[in-house]
């Protein structure tokens, strides 16, 4: 089985999955975000010429890490948004001043007479 050069190249279609097969600490984040995870298998399982098996093992597994890789970003991403989400609606410190610990008694207690209703007269 033979396989086209041009295929694996560094800017090839197949070059970050090569990359991410067996240099996978030298794959960066761009380089991870930019590869389309459905058109490397397609020409990994649709080659003009075909593929040894064990070349598209290797590449499979860079597919599967580039994924992996993918989907990491996506939960270190969420994360962070869920951890900023909590600290933005986490209550503040209230601070109550020693003097303020009782209401006064016209703020919590209703007046007799309210709006022309008697509140505790005998109509009830």
């Amino acid at each position: 089985m033979f396989y086209s050069a041009q295929i694996l190249a560094k800017k090839g279609p197949l070059g970050t999955i090569w990359i991410a097969a067996h240099l996978d600490k030298r794959l960066k984040r761009h380089q991870v975000f930019e590869t389309s995870i459905t058109a490397s298998v397609d020409t990994i399982i649709n080659a003009e010429v075909p593929l040894a098996l064990r070349l598209s093992g290797q590449l499979l597994l860079g597919v599967v890490r580039v994924y992996s890789r993918k989907v990491g970003y996506l939960f270190q991403d969420c994360n962070d948004a869920l951890s900023k989400l909590k600290q933005a609606f986490k209550p503040g410190d209230v601070d109550l001043p020693a003097d303020h610990d009782k209401a006064p008694i016209n703020a919590i207690t209703l007046p007799d007479n309210y709006n022309g209703i008697d509140l505790y007269g005998a109509s009830m």
